[in-house]
């Protein structure tokens, strides 16, 4: 008798089911694309503020390091009851940060942001031009034609470091890919000159370029599209693909900029 009633009424239940979650009813919300952004200087404050450093009048908030390039909790100075406290930095610590606000201790940056939980935001690659067809117009091997770069520090900064990313076409067993390399140090005033590598087929390079310059107060990005970049020399291949998690690494901005094949072209940072 039971076994009969639960099967009469099995079809009613799957058609009330899938009704509910159509509606959405069901099922939970979505979660937003790169997880959870946090109060960092909520942290650094309740992190900090301990001893001695509980007299303190301001708090301490999180602030940009442009030296490490990264966040840090800055500590402001201190006069009173007889005790001195210079200003500072102390670490602050991205994963601790996360465990303590959102309790997971999995975190990813995009710019100068730290979100919290995996990076669920979908990055799309630059777009691809078709490849380079044999050469017919006087470009080939042995022409004295190329493409070079050059990129100029025009702005009122004494000293910044430039970095370029560009579509390796690959070389012998090389795969093809985004190429992201960096520094070049630009004084005020200066240009420096790349030159990129002919197709196989002889013809000059002839592709989009992404650049990014910073110094140890501003950075030069557009948000044409972002790369990942790192404190020291590098050299990445893959860039459009890397999840950029490493140690002082963060996705940068850039400019998008057209190179025109046997020519000088030319770059500002203003």
């Amino acid at each position: 008798m039971i076994t009969r009633l639960v099967r009469r009424s099995m079809p009613g239940l799957f058609l009330l089911t899938a009704c509910l979650t159509t509606s959405g009813l069901l099922l939970p919300s979505p979660v937003k694309a790169g997880g959870s952004s946090i109060d960092l200087s909520k942290f650094c404050d309740g992190r900090y503020r301990t001893g001695l450093l509980r007299g303190l009048k301001s708090k301490i908030r999180a602030k940009w390091d442009p030296k490490r390039k990264k966040w840090g909790c800055f500590i402001p100075g201190s006069f009173g009851y007889g005790i001195v406290t210079p200003a500072g930095f102390k670490p602050l610590g991205y994963a601790e940060a996360c465990r303590k606000m959102r309790g997971t201790p999995i975190y990813h940056v995009h710019g100068r942001t730290l979100h919290c939980g995996r990076d669920t935001a979908q990055r799309q690659p630059p777009p691809r031009e078709a490849p380079p067809v044999p050469p017919s117009n006087g470009y080939g091997r042995g022409e004295a034609q190329y493409t070079a770069l050059n990129m100029c520090n025009r702005s009122s900064t004494e000293t910044i470091y430039a970095a370029w990313v560009w579509y390796d076409w690959g070389e012998r067993k090389r795969p093809k890919n985004w190429r992201a390399q960096g520094w070049i140090r630009l004084a005020r005033g200066q240009c420096e000159r790349i030159e990129f590598p002919h197709y196989r087929n002889g013809d000059p390079y002839e592709d989009t370029v992404y650049l990014h310059a910073t110094s140890d107060s501003i950075n030069w990005g557009k948000g044409d599209y972002a790369f990942c970049l790192h404190p020291s020399d590098f050299d990445h291949l893959g860039a459009d693909k890397m999840a950029c998690t490493g140690r002082d690494q963060w996705l940068a901005e850039t400019f998008e900029f057209q190179l025109n094949p046997g020519a000088e072209n030319r770059f500002n940072f203003n």
